[in-house]
């Protein structure tokens, strides 16, 4: 990401409507079953390990966000259900994609790895993004036009100079295959510097 930050920010603020156990429905890309990619994130979190002001993300919790939906709370199950079918009849029109995974950029809150090249998985969020539009009423799809695909390694919770995490990744990993073969609609909250979710449904590419 460029320009790079000179200073990293707290991102743990509360964003307009999130409080402590109200869940957001999110389309992610999960990577379980990718060990080359939980590889390649744990050579970037290793080289942040002396650092303070940085969470890191357990493996278990690593995603790409590819789409938030809205509030588990304003969108009825009919929604969910018509929305769900929509990304599952959609999707089974692609076939799986594989990017390239590694490059580097540092955002004020976070640090994280894009994806090459930067376009190659936008037909997995516009179908998302279609069935989201037909189906559910209260969502979020104006609040984010734009996406810029990355999984995070580590989010900062202070605010601090950011030249120590600049140079910590000077010498970059190997990048790796992130193979796109499904995409999982999750409840998720905040618990703590944590995200956590609960599965609600699987759309895969099956072309």
């Amino acid at each position: 990401m460029s320009p790079l930050p000179e200073s990293m920010s707290d991102h743990w603020w509360w964003r307009p409507g999130v409080r402590p156990g109200r869940r957001l429905l999110v389309w992610h890309i999960l990577v379980d079953g990718q060990p080359e990619v939980h590889d390649l994130v744990r050579q970037c979190q290793d080289k942040l390990s002396g650092l303070d002001g940085l969470d890191v993300i357990p493996s278990e919790w690593l995603h790409l966000t590819t789409q938030i939906v809205g509030f588990d709370d304003e969108i009825t199950d009919a929604e969910e259900k018509a929305m769900t079918a929509g990304v599952a009849q959609r999707l089974a029109r692609l076939a799986p994609i594989t990017v390239e995974l590694g490059k580097v950029w540092l955002h004020s809150e976070a640090v994280m790895l894009g994806i090459r090249p930067p376009r190659g998985l936008d037909p997995v969020r516009a179908a998302v993004r279609e069935s989201v539009a037909a189906a559910v009423r209260a969502h979020q799809l104006d609040d984010e036009p734009d996406w810029t695909p990355h999984i995070s390694v580590a989010y900062s919770n202070a605010d601090r100079p950011a030249a120590p995490v600049i140079k910590a990744l000077e010498l970059r990993p190997e990048p790796q295959p992130l193979h796109v073969r499904q995409v999982h609609l999750v409840a998720q909250e905040r618990v703590g510097h944590l995200y956590r979710w609960e599965p609600r449904a699987v759309a895969r590419l099956e072309v």
